[in-house]
């Protein structure tokens, strides 16, 4: 299995490869991919071939009774089964809800215009989710070599955050994946990883030991079929962009990009956090919360008119093969100041979901959305009750340890809206300047009054103390960015600082606290949080579920630590090696371990019976 530093390095090759001789790169894909079915083919004529051979044999030949000759012809025919069901599949329709003959005319019908426009082939489906995004879906028949179903996924939330000219970019985008053979191509790719997991997931679960046979051929392959593929994924984003600039028009196509990343910042930071402060107050999760992000998107929609510079700052992440909006932008000769319509033109729900089927949709969601966040909710309201009593108890001593002070500053700051932390801060880390989440927190409350030196001092100071608090450093500089000019004197420090918390955190975290089972508790991530986790795991198709956890800490005394608990989908070849990329692509607000399910340690143990419903479930 190659190393996180080896795979960038092949995908940077592999990418300019692709891009300096295009014909060579994807003859040398299609030959890794044909490498792939012909060594499944092999498996399938080696075990299911011969067992029919032998009892062939039987039946025609009959020869002496010789019983122990059953062994042989059960135990290939079995491995063959497994074989030919990893070839032989037929996936089900996406997830979502799947609009009716008859339902949402008019969207339909702008659909299928751009389909006709864009010379792509016919849908067998659109399916509306409660996601901020939008897909193109083919799912292939049999054995992948012929037929596809393709559906078109939109979510809600874009088509409440664009106008139905910016939506018809978005939808040509996305025909622009299935069209001119180019779909037909990746979705060969993506059979084959499909039809390979698949096959390893047999394997193990019929406890054939014979699928370690694939181990070896397993661990060279994957890691190169993995780059070469994940380019021509990302020079598909580029591709598709290139059809919705011919079709719709390259300032629509960028118009959308950029509403979209501003919804998709505005819904992490802003929207979910405030949904997730009502569990001061309540046990249970709130009812109609897609009717509030409906209105949430109406008044951000109407509120944004430029592209800010912050928004261009994000980095290509390497577990993900859309370009950055940067990128885009400059493939699309689109300058990076985009300019946003400021006319108050009604969303692409309005003029084309229509009002009812908009607000069925969104009860659906929240109702939904309710039952799934239910459990997670609940033990959060929980532990806020617990630092509230946490909080009264601080208060009622005569006087405090540093590390206490500390505490108290951070509980005052969570619990006390109308108090200033401020002061708490500075008199408790005068006492123990050590601590790192205390100065990172302290730095954050700074830059948020505008006190940029101090601010970017104090995060400095708690990156030398502890790199594990990279990852909410970035994101306090981040917000720090969005609101300050590029002229001011803060803004270069602040870019240089972030510059350094994210290279740190992109770097695995090794060193982990140690575990016992009854320091365990439900994780305490912010919405935001946990879809972003779940889109990490879903880069995993060799993931089956995942499960997270967090040490149980003393208030501020230290920072969280997660434990996330990783089923693997079958066989893999190098646990290790899968487990050590996961970590290197994790964003956790603090320290985490992985583990995998199929460990015998007695923590992995006590996890399995204490596990519940799983944060990631892979989609079937």
């Amino acid at each position: 299995m190659l190393t996180e530093h080896a795979r960038r390095k092949l995908v940077e090759r592999l990418e300019h490869e692709a891009q300096q001789a295009p014909a060579r790169y994807r003859f040398k894909l299609a030959l890794l991919a044909a490498l792939g079915y012909a060594v499944m083919g092999l498996a399938l004529a080696m075990t299911l071939g011969v067992a029919v051979f032998l009892l062939l044999y039987l039946l025609i030949v009959r020869p002496a009774a010789e019983p122990n000759i059953a062994i042989p012809i059960l135990l290939l025919g079995g491995i063959g089964v497994v074989v030919l069901r990893a070839l032989w599949f037929r996936l089900g329709a996406p997830e979502g809800y799947a609009l009716q003959p008859g339902e949402a005319t008019a969207l339909a019908e702008e659909i299928e215009r751009i389909r006709r426009q864009v010379g792509a082939s016919r849908l067998h489906g659109i399916i509306i989710t409660p996601e901020l995004n939008a897909a193109a879906a083919y799912l292939p028949n049999g054995l992948g070599l012929w037929g596809q179903r393709q559906y078109l996924i939109l979510g809600l939330p874009l088509l409440q955050v664009l106008d139905r000219r910016e939506l018809a970019a978005v939808i040509a985008h996305e025909f622009g994946h299935f069209h001119g053979g180019h779909g037909h191509f990746a979705g060969w790719i993506y059979r084959l990883r499909s039809s390979w997991y698949r096959l390893m997931h047999g394997m193990a679960g019929s406890g054939l030991s014979t699928g370690h046979l694939f181990g070896l051929f397993f661990r060279w392959y994957a890691p190169y079929f993995d780059a070469y593929s994940f380019v021509l994924a990302r020079r598909h984003e580029y591709a598709a962009d290139a059809v919705a600039a011919a079709v719709a028009d390259a300032g629509a196509m960028a118009a959308a990009l950029v509403r979209l990343g501003l919804a998709a910042d505005w819904m992490e930071r802003s929207f979910w956090p405030q949904v997730r402060e009502s569990a001061h107050a309540q046990a249970y999760p709130p009812v109609q919360v897609y009717g509030r992000l409906a209105s949430g998107l109406r008044e951000h929609r109407r509120s944004q008119h430029h592209a800010p510079g912050w928004l261009l700052l994000g980095e290509a992440g390497w577990d993900d093969t859309h370009p950055t909006l940067k990128q885009r932008l400059a493939a699309l000769h689109v300058p990076p100041q985009v300019r946003l319509d400021v006319e108050p033109r009604t969303s692409a729900a309005e003029s084309l979901l229509g009002s009812e089927l908009t607000e069925r949709l969104g009860q659906r969601f929240s109702g939904e959305w309710r039952e799934a966040v239910d459990a997670d909710w609940r033990a959060h309201h929980q532990r806020l009750a617990g630092e509230q009593r946490r909080l009264d108890e601080l208060e009622s001593h005569a006087s405090r340890s540093p590390a206490e002070a500390v505490e108290y500053a951070g509980l005052v700051q969570d619990h006390r809206p109308t108090a200033d932390a401020l002061p708490l801060y500075r008199q408790a880390l005068e006492q123990l300047p050590s601590h790192a989440l205390g100065q990172c927190r302290l730095g954050t409350l700074l830059l948020k009054r505008g006190q940029s030196d101090e601010g970017i001092q104090r995060l400095q100071r708690a990156l030398d103390l502890d790199s594990a608090i990279a990852e909410p450093a970035l994101r306090s500089l981040d917000d720090y960015l969005r609101t300050t000019a590029e002229a001011s004197a803060g803004f270069e420090a602040a870019l240089a600082l972030r510059a350094r918390c994210a290279a740190l955190a992109r770097e695995p975290q090794a060193d982990a606290p140690a575990i016992e089972a009854g320091e365990l508790l439900p994780h305490d991530l912010e919405l935001g949080q946990v879809q972003a986790l779940t889109r990490t795991l879903g880069g995993y198709e060799k993931i089956a579920r995942a499960w997270v956890f967090r040490k149980q800490a003393a208030g501020m005394s230290a920072l969280p630590h997660y434990l996330l608990l990783v089923d693997w989908a079958g066989s893999v070849a190098s646990e290790s090696a899968g487990l050590q990329r996961l970590a290197g692509q994790l964003r956790l607000p603090g320290s985490f371990s992985v583990l995998s399910a199929t460990s015998g340690s007695g923590l992995v143990r006590h996890l399995k019976r204490q596990a519940g419903d799983p944060i990631y479930r892979r989609r079937r």
